[in-house]
């Protein structure tokens, strides 16, 4: 049985475009654990709001944080969103005034 850290990276190797979603990649993982759970991910949604409100489902904060360590431990997983941000970082000091001397 693989850990939710587990199934985590293996989505984020698999499905690219879930490395800059957390909401795509936080539903991605209630369905499957909707689906182990022998629950049809169509059933009503009341009945998957009492399953998250006790706790039985991963909380979505807890798939961000994972996701965040995976990503800090195994850059190969980062998103193209988090390139973007990188790149633009330099200028965004500059124009807060960091790194210059006054």
């Amino acid at each position: 049985m693989k850990t939710i850290q587990g199934k985590i990276k293996e989505l984020l190797i698999q499905k690219i475009y879930l490395r800059d979603c957390d909401k795509k990649l936080c539903t991605h993982i209630w369905y499957r654990e909707l689906l182990a759970k022998g629950i049809d991910p169509a059933a009503p949604t009341t009945d998957f709001f009492r399953l998250y409100a006790a706790g039985k489902v991963t909380s979505d904060a807890t798939v961000a944080r994972l996701r965040a360590k995976l990503q800090e431990l195994h850059p190969e997983l980062r998103g193209q969103k988090y390139l973007e941000r990188q790149n633009k970082q330099s200028k965004v000091q500059s124009d807060l005034g960091y790194g210059s001397q006054a």
